[in-house]
């Protein structure tokens, strides 16, 4: 007999390389029917939370409507040496953390009196594998996770979508606008568009034209500004991408007219995908 409650399930990878994954938490929707192909979330939470953050709202989202992979991000934030979560790395971070970073990092190299790596010495060390590139670890790390719940699960290829908070939502942006042919769309909640690092958001513009985008954000949002928001999309929607956006009188909380509005619009791409 199926279960028909929603799950948090934990995946276990104590039998692969962990320094290659992503922790991750899968939820399996309320009346699981394994003959139908479900659309797949893949969850980036904010900074300072993790795997469960999402995960944990999927049920207010919807109890039966998808399949979600839920990830952990790979830096592990402390606070006077205490853990206060996780984060998705500095690529991802606004222009004020990466500054910031920056001169940490600096001011502690020079404690250290360490000589800063040469780009030869990167590009000899990453391929002897000292060295993994970040962005290189999370994109595998992902592609891994899908591939595994698909898998698990039966998901419909052409529906897979990717949703963040925050920072996380830097994070599903780099991803689809990166790989655009590998998703169907995107939802930003509450985020902004990465711009570490040199990344170009627009640099597959005409492939990105066929992907969905939806962007939701708290109008008193203290941590990422409404107004950088409005900026993001209208770069987006000028390179001719096709944009939804809405604001909502909160701050950088997930709220429930916000989780309506994605449910409601993620029905929309998977029954009306040319809409």
């Amino acid at each position: 007999m199926t279960d028909e409650r929603p799950k948090l399930m934990p995946v276990d990878h104590s039998s692969a390389d962990p320094a290659a994954l992503l922790v991750e938490t899968r939820f399996i929707p309320q009346r699981y029917e394994p003959n139908y192909a479900y659309p797949l979330l893949v969850l980036f939470h904010g900074r300072g939370g993790d795997e469960q953050q999402l995960a944990a709202s999927m049920p207010r989202l919807s109890w039966r409507n998808y399949v979600a992979v839920s990830l952990r991000g790979p830096e592990l934030l402390t606070r006077r040496g205490v853990p206060r979560g996780f984060g998705w790395g500095p690529d991802f971070g606004g222009p004020a953390r990466r500054a910031a970073e920056a001169a940490e990092a600096a001011e502690a190299s020079d404690r250290d009196c360490e000589p800063a790596l040469t780009a030869g010495d990167f590009v000899r060390r990453r391929f002897s594998g000292e060295v993994v590139d970040p962005i290189d670890a999370i994109e595998d790390g992902v592609f891994s996770a899908i591939r595994r719940a698909r898998r698990a699960l039966h998901i419909h290829s052409e529906r897979i979508f990717l949703m963040g908070v925050g920072e996380g939502a830097s994070v599903a942006y780099r991803l689809g606008l990166t790989y655009p042919e590998r998703f169907a769309g995107i939802v930003a909640i509450n985020g902004r568009l990465p711009s570490g690092d040199g990344y170009r958001p627009l640099a597959r513009v005409k492939d990105c034209r066929s992907l969905r985008i939806l962007a939701v954000h708290g109008e008193w949002n203290a941590r990422s500004s409404v107004i950088d928001a409005r900026r993001d999309i209208g770069a987006l929607r000028a390179g001719g991408l096709k944009v939804s956006f809405q604001s909502y009188p909160c701050a950088h909380r997930l709220t429930r007219p916000m989780l309506a509005d994605v449910d409601t619009w993620l029905i929309q791409q998977c029954t009306n995908p040319e809409d």
